[in-house]
């Protein structure tokens, strides 16, 4: 038995059976949707899925004209797609608590991988969508939103109500490991970059942006209420987190460290030649500001 839940927890399932198939895609409106560099996704035979609680819950995006994306309109996270429509549930790895007691077998749409981002295993790449899984969709990718700003690292939403800027380098870019933000972005981690407050501008759609807190924690993170797609927030008076898998330009570097690592999914490997901390507290000392 396999359980999983959102990041709030208002949503739960259960998967009484195996998961068959994972996969990592890399497109575009994946990264976009669960901000992160890309998303695992398990499928299981519909008889061996059942909601737990908060089915009526589920809020849907209409992604392309073929398919949808579903996540909680509390907190974001994305929820696995089960219905009459598919011929099995679609899961995102990321929610479920448990050792699945299986790995990913391929990474399909290798060719738009993010530019900071690098595959570390040995599994199979498609650069497009993989034959064997049947008609390749008609659209995963959305169209980068330019800076307005030359020079400037831009980013947007998955339904592109929502976008940003921001000048200078990241103050820091890293991968975090742990449990909720995993639950958060509903895959195998978070790439996660800290910019200075002072650089960062909204471009359109802050006042759709939601923002939640875990309670009783320091953890937030924040999504578009249209799309679900995680976006950034405030940190603090003088920084802004932005979940990398939305950005649309090259911040011109890439993540430098692993945190967490003790907590990591079981079916993640690691990027051995990034410094892999076990926990945050290891490894956390404020970041330097830019040179000016």
């Amino acid at each position: 038995m396999l359980t999983g839940s959102c990041l709030c927890g208002d949503i739960a399932f259960a998967i009484d059976g195996p998961i068959e198939t994972m996969a990592n895609c890399h497109c575009s409106m994946c990264r976009k949707f669960h901000g992160s560099a890309f998303a695992t996704f398990g499928t299981t035979p519909p008889e061996h899925f059942k909601w737990v609680r908060g089915e009526q819950r589920i809020r849907s995006y209409q992604s392309s004209a073929q398919g949808y994306r579903q996540f909680c309109p509390r907190c974001g996270s994305a929820v696995p797609m089960h219905g009459e429509d598919l011929p099995f549930a679609l899961v995102p790895m990321g929610n479920v608590a448990e050792d699945p007691g299986t790995r990913p077998q391929l990474h399909f749409f290798a060719g738009s991988m993010a530019p900071w981002h690098s595959i570390v295993d040995d599994l199979p790449r498609h650069d497009e969508y993989p034959p064997e899984f049947g008609p390749a969709p008609i659209s995963v990718e959305r169209p980068a939103r330019q800076p307005q700003t030359p020079g400037a690292t831009a980013g947007s939403c998955l339904c592109g109500a929502v976008a940003f800027e921001f000048d200078d380098p990241p103050l820091r870019m890293y991968n975090c490991h742990c449990s909720r933000c995993r639950r958060a972005v509903s895959a195998a981690y978070q790439t996660v970059v800290r910019v200075r407050r002072s650089g960062f501008r909204w471009l359109a759609g802050a006042d759709l942006t939601v923002k939640y807190r875990h309670p009783g924690t320091m953890f937030h993170c924040a999504f578009c209420r249209t799309c679900g797609s995680r976006v950034p927030w405030a940190r603090e008076a003088t920084q802004f987190v932005v979940p990398a898998g939305c950005l649309d330009s090259d911040p011109g570097q890439g993540p430098t460290d692993n945190i967490f690592g003790d907590s990591r999914a079981p079916w993640t490997e690691l990027d051995s030649s990034l410094e892999t901390w076990p926990s945050a507290a290891s490894w956390y000392s404020p970041p330097p500001e830019p040179a000016q």
